[in-house]
């Protein structure tokens, strides 16, 4: 290998690099106006359950906000099954600490 082939090695590789850089940059920079979201995540959006009905088709349990979805997700198209409000949230009731035991 003479000193010409390491050179355009290295040359090919500064450029495959570049043009991964590049496009990393690019998606940063642009792509929220394609649909990609990066580093924003939604604190009243959550999936609660998946179950599988076959290889293709797949059913979700999903709250957003005060509602719950029953989700039919399928590579033909994806469909509401039903919805109804979110029952209230299990709240653990804390110890009551003001009396009653013993000190010493």
């Amino acid at each position: 290998m003479d000193i010409f082939s390491a050179l355009q090695a290295l040359a090919a590789l500064a450029f495959v690099l570049g043009l991964l850089l590049g496009g990393a940059w690019l998606l940063r920079k642009y792509g929220s106006r394609i649909g990609l979201k990066t580093g924003q995540v939604s604190q009243d959006l959550k999936v609660l359950e998946w179950r599988s009905l076959d290889m293709r088709r797949k059913l979700a349990v999903v709250r957003w906000g005060e509602k719950e979805h029953l989700l039919c997700l399928a590579p033909t198209g994806d469909m509401v099954i039903a919805s109804r409000d979110a029952p209230a949230a299990f709240k653990p009731v804390a110890p009551d600490h003001k009396g009653g035991g013993s000190t010493t």
